[in-house]
């Protein structure tokens, strides 16, 4: 007996870790590529065998677990990693930073949202899900992409990706170059000053979500490119907040001796948006790039709405009489309706229905001589 009870509890604790265990979600093939073997699944602690050194940057964005299958084709082979992101904001976040700059945008259908590749490797956006597919040689073409991606997707989150991108002035901006931020490892990457010591400068901790992209800036030279920052808080008041603070690590709107070896950054506030710029000491140029950043709250209301008005007396009269001669319809009707079905059944059944003799009783006060009978009612 007790042989067969510690073999019922090895049966379930197997059976809990098999279902505990993170299920594969990449393909045994697509396209014309076949999985070699089955994907390897990887803990967000063993990041780095895929993730090299962008891998705590992988766990700030927000990272659940990745896994990794190699492919073959007529003696071609590629590798395909992907990244389960917390959600497709964290996706694009990943997406935007392990992009490096010779990758350029692919056609991989509808089903990737953002896409990105070179002759040997290729980046893409399906829901939270990333995929880094690279090759020694060729990558596979971009119609074997597309059937991966439509493959992963009924599986991805498919909730929205961030708004904030949409946000970044379209004049001279260098295509590629845009970054979504969440974290302060991933900020200090792609926007570094020097904070003293406080990594988080501009208020991550209270939700705060960022994008930076270089910037072509008048007057400056092609490789002098100017940085914009753009940060998004929850409300306008903790974006007022942050913008007051930042005259601590940067020098804001300020230049020359004033800047005192901080990092010079000319900045706006727009509602609950902060934006700052770097790589110029021009506060005219500054002043003018900065007014192409637009934003502005845009609050609704979706709940059914209903407008409250008097009616006129002339509608309150109206509505009086037909709702009185409305009662006095049905009353009439009513009316009609049981003394005439009364009567007819009196007439067809006498005596049988109403006023029944056996069930009529008389209170007399016997003042007269002649009684009173039931069937002198019939």
């Amino acid at each position: 007996m007790k042989g067969k009870a510690l073999l019922g509890v090895l049966l379930l604790f197997s059976a809990a870790t098999w279902a505990s265990a993170p299920q594969g979600v990449l393909p045994s093939s697509f396209g014309g590529w076949t999985a070699t073997a089955p994907p390897a699944q990887i803990s967000t602690r063993d990041l780095s065998s895929v993730a090299q050194d962008k891998a705590d940057i992988l766990r700030e964005y927000g990272v659940g677990s990745a896994e990794r299958a190699d492919y073959s084709e007529n003696g071609q082979t590629a590798a395909v990693v992907l990244y389960k992101m917390t959600d497709p904001s964290a996706a694009f976040g990943a997406f935007t930073f392990l992009r490096s700059p010779d990758l350029s945008p692919v056609m991989a259908g509808d089903s990737a949202a953002y896409a990105a590749g070179s002759n040997s490797r290729a980046l893409l956006v399906i829901g939270n899900f990333v995929l880094d597919v690279s090759s020694s040689g060729a990558r596979p073409a971009d119609q074997d992409l597309k059937v991966l991606a439509d493959n992963l997707f009924p599986r991805a989150d498919r909730r929205p990706y961030p708004p904030i991108a949409d946000l970044l002035p379209k004049a001279g901006l260098v295509n590629g170059s845009e970054v979504y931020v969440l974290g302060p490892r991933a900020l200090a990457q792609v926007f570094p000053i020097s904070a003293q010591g406080t990594p988080d400068w501009i208020g991550f901790n209270k939700s705060a979500e960022a994008i930076v992209a270089r910037y072509h800036l008048a007057g400056r030279a092609q490789n002098a490119d100017g940085l914009l920052l753009l940060v998004m808080y929850p409300t306008q008041q903790i974006a007022a907040d942050e913008y007051g603070r930042l005259d601590r690590w940067i020098a804001l709107n300020a230049g020359g001796p004033q800047a005192a070896g901080r990092t010079v950054a000319f900045g706006t506030r727009s509602s609950a948006l902060i934006a700052l710029l770097s790589g110029t000491q021009s506060r005219e140029v500054a002043s003018g790039f900065l007014k192409q950043v637009h934003y502005a709250s845009d609050v609704t209301w979706n709940e059914p709405t209903h407008e409250l008005t008097d009616p006129s007396i002339s509608t309150i009269v109206v509505g009086a009489i037909v709702d009185t001669g409305s009662v006095m319809l049905i009353a009439l009707a009513a009316g009609l309706g049981f003394g005439g079905l009364r009567l007819l059944l009196k007439v067809a059944l006498p005596g049988r229905v109403f006023d029944r003799n056996d069930q009529v009783e008389i209170l007399q006060l016997g003042l007269t001589s002649k009684p009173i009978k039931s069937q002198d009612f019939s």
